[in-house]
C-alpha cells in the first residue's frame, strides 16, 4: 500500500535535502538528550582503585570531573581532575556513579564520552588513565587525544 503522507509527485532534490537535514537534527537532539541523561560511562576496578588511593592521599572525594577540551594531536583531549569533598554537579552537568566513583561531566563532554570506559593502566611505557571511547573516529598514538 502507498503511504498516505507521501506526495503525489517525486520529491525534488531540495525537498530531499530538507528532509535529510530534519532527520539529522532529530537524531542529534536524541543523542544529546540520551547522553545528558546518563552518558553510559563506566569506571574499571583499576581506575576506581587509583582514584580512591589518590583521593584518600589528597583528602579529596572519590569523585572526578571529566572534561573534553579542544587540543591534542587529534583535535580533542581528555582532562580528569579530583573533586573536593562535598562537590556537586552544577545545573549544566551530570553525575554518573560507577564502581564507587562519581564522575561529573558537562553536557557537551557527556556527548563525546557516551558509552566510554575509564581504565587505569601501568606498563613499562605508560602509566595513567586510558579511556576506551566508542565515539572516537581517530586517536593519537599516545591515546591522550581523539577525534570525532
Amino acid at each position: 500500500m502507498a503511504d498516505p503522507a507521501a506526495p503525489e509527485r517525486p520529491l525534488t532534490l531540495d525537498e530531499k535535502k530538507a528532509a535529510a537535514r530534519e532527520r539529522a537534527l532529530r537524531a542529534r537532539e536524541d543523542k544529546q538528550r540520551d547522553a545528558g541523561a546518563g552518558a553510559g560511562l563506566a569506571v574499571t576496578d583499576s581506575a576506581a582503585a587509583y582514584i580512591a588511593e589518590c583521593a584518600d592521599r589528597e583528602g579529596m572525594a572519590h569523585a572526578v570531573r571529566l572534561c573534553i577540551h579542544a587540543g591534542g594531536c587529534s583535535g580533542l583531549e581528555y582532562s580528569i581532575d579530583l573533586l573536593p569533598p562535598g562537590a556537586v554537579a552544577g545545573p549544566a552537568e551530570r553525575e554518573i556513579g560507577s564502581n564507587g566513583v562519581t564522575v561529573v561531566l558537562d553536557l557537551k563532554s557527556a556527548i563525546y564520552v557516551s558509552g566510554s570506559v575509564i581504565d587505569y593502566t601501568t606498563s613499562l611505557m605508560r602509566r595513567g588513565f586510558v579511556i576506551r571511547n566508542p565515539n572516537a573516529t581517530s586517536t593519537c598514538s599516545c591515546g591522550d587525544s581523539f577525534g570525532v
